[in-house]
């Protein structure tokens, strides 16, 4: 701002000599009224309207955070071990139960006297923060201190650019003079101090600078210092029960999960373009004075007259120096005179203009003591305004500190996501590479495998050919032997049968000849006998029939002997 003011009445000051002098009046007009149909200014601002439902949400969850950083949450670790008993500086619980279950450390026990152990369990208790919800919260932060860093940097940058164009061409005739003027001018400031203090949106601009740099504190802390050395969790969370019952830390996961889905930009931008074509006189009037300076810097660097217009500069500040001193002595001249046509003598004038001078000694001794206490006041002033100074230094300093230590983040993120891109990238190509050597190699495999398999299969169905050729082979010699055997089997049968029948028919005969006799009561006996006695009855029957055809024979014989005798008595 202070250099926008230096500029401003640098040009107003130009422009107080330049209006006193008609030559520069006349040109400057003839300027102004040249082809105004060219001449543009055009300004694009953008105006930033910011979602104040992600800003107030943040502020009311990390007051949570805050909350549940002050907890301080922890678990005792234990590490323990055996050492010799001059070492030992406490015994504990643990060391007692220890001892119980390890009697082995007890070498040596005299009746009467205590127990005393060789080596002994010894513990050591340890506080450690990298507990699981203090680890959430570091990852919270983190992803936070992006969320907004992301959103503020975006905003700052749109909202205090300034970003303007301005388009001059002229073709100027003012006597013996001719000008053709052209100028074509892009602008662009960023971070731009007046845009930055008459932002629209400063009010919630500031706000979310507070809770970045709240959460930047937070980051800052000790236990988050401490958390940070622990490897960070990644998504998504584990709902343990303290995340799930605490109300701070149900406040903290409720916010991670608003950020963690919140995917919109969280402002929206309009662009406001504001455009002086023509200019007003005004304008015309104070773009024409600078178009008669460039004219002036280029005549007379061009002319090399620089020297020669300070000299004349010099000689110009005598005369008005001088004119100023010859004004002064007129001025004394003219009271001289006026004294002697009113009759006083110089020394009565001078009488009465001490008494006037002692009047205003004494107001001046008041004015004094006035301007005392102002000037003590103006030295306060002075001295809180170098405060203001040093102070608004320090915050400048701080901003600028953040702003650096933002921007280097950035850089450094930046700089690990190509990293773990180029990473994940050649991890890929080399996954990539593995994955076609090891498809390479198990076609090969499967293709060595399928031809093993064949040959396997070739063998096994040749092999399963012989061995059936061989096993029918086989199966037709046993039935050929089975059929054999089965006619000696039949053969042999019917030769058994026949031995037995004969057997049994002759036991028969001998049973009934009564040259046996034996018990035949019980059950396998009877059934044998009536097994000897149907097979009696067959040779019966046969006997029988034979006998009967013998006996008919006989009988007929006999009968015809018989009737030829009565024949021959009856004759």
């Amino acid at each position: 701002m202070k250099q926008l003011n230096a500029y401003f009445r640098a040009f107003l000051k130009y422009k107080e000599i330049t209006e006193a002098e008609s030559g520069c009046g006349k040109i400057r007009s003839a300027i102004s009224l040249a082809n105004p149909e060219n001449d543009k200014i055009e300004v694009n601002r953008a105006i930033c309207t910011v979602d104040e439902e992600w800003v107030d949400t943040i502020e009311k969850g990390l007051v949570h955070i805050e909350k549940c950083i002050k907890e301080e949450r922890q678990f005792i670790r234990s590490n323990g071990e055996v050492v010799p008993i001059e070492k030992v500086k406490r015994v504990s619980r643990d060391s007692t139960v220890h001892l119980a279950k390890h009697s082995n450390l007890i070498t040596r026990y005299e009746e009467g006297q205590d127990i005393v152990p060789d080596k002994l369990y010894m513990v050591e208790r340890l506080s450690d923060y990298a507990v699981y919800e203090n680890r959430f919260l570091y990852m919270l932060l983190c992803f936070l201190r992006d969320f907004i860093a992301l959103r503020y940097d975006k905003i700052l940058e749109l909202t205090n650019k300034y970003d303007a164009q301005i388009t001059v061409n002229k073709t100027v005739v003012s006597g013996k003079r001719k000008l053709k003027y052209s100028l074509q001018m892009e602008e662009v400031r960023r971070d731009d101090n007046y845009l930055k203090n008459n932002n629209p949106a400063k009010e919630i601009i500031s706000r979310i600078d507070l809770i970045l740099k709240a959460v930047l504190a937070f980051l800052a802390t000790p236990l988050m210092i401490e958390v940070a050395k622990t490897p960070m969790i990644k998504p998504p969370i584990t709902k343990t029960n303290v995340l799930k019952m605490n109300n701070n830390f149900k406040g903290a996961v409720a916010l991670y999960d608003y950020v963690n889905l919140y995917t919109k930009p969280g402002y929206t931008i309009e662009y406001q373009v504001t455009t002086l074509a023509p200019f007003a006189d005004e304008v015309a009037e104070d773009m024409a004075e600078a178009s008669a300076l460039i004219s002036f810097l280029g005549y007379q660097y061009g002319l090399g007259i620089k020297q020669e217009l300070k000299e004349n500069y010099n000689l110009e500040e005598e005369r008005l120096k001088a004119q100023a001193i010859k004004e002064r002595a007129e001025r004394i001249l003219s009271l001289k005179r006026k004294l002697q046509k009113k009759g006083q003598s110089v020394d009565d004038y001078i009488l009465e203009i001490e008494k006037q001078l002692g009047v205003l000694e004494i107001e001046y001794a008041k004015i004094e003591s006035l301007i005392s206490e102002n000037s003590e006041l103006k030295a306060v002033k002075r001295q809180l305004e170098e405060n203001v100074s040093h102070l608004n230094e320090e915050i400048s300093g701080l901003n600028t500190k953040i702003e650096e230590e933002r921007h280097a983040h950035f850089v450094e993120m930046q700089n690990l996501k190509e990293e773990h891109q180029n990473q994940l990238h050649d991890l890929i190509v080399k996954h990539e590479e593995e994955l076609q050597n090891i498809e390479s190699e198990r076609q090969l495999e499967r293709e060595k495998h399928l031809a093993e398999v064949e040959q396997i299969k070739e063998d096994a169905e040749r092999t399963i050919y012989e061995n059936k050729l061989a096993c029918e082979n086989e199966v037709n010699s046993a039935l050929l032997e089975k059929e054999e055997a089965l006619k000696l089997f039949n053969e042999y049968k019917i030769d058994y049968e026949k031995l037995l029948e004969e057997k049994r028919v002759a036991y028969a005969r001998v049973k009934a000849l009564g040259g046996v006799d034996r018990d035949y009561t019980d059950r396998d006996s009877f059934n044998e006998l009536e097994r000897e006695y149907m097979a009696f009855s067959r040779v019966y029957k046969e006997q029988w029939a034979k006998s009967k055809k013998v006996i008919r024979k006989s009988l007929l014989n006999k009968k015809n002997i018989r009737g030829e005798g009565t024949d021959n008595n009856s004759d």
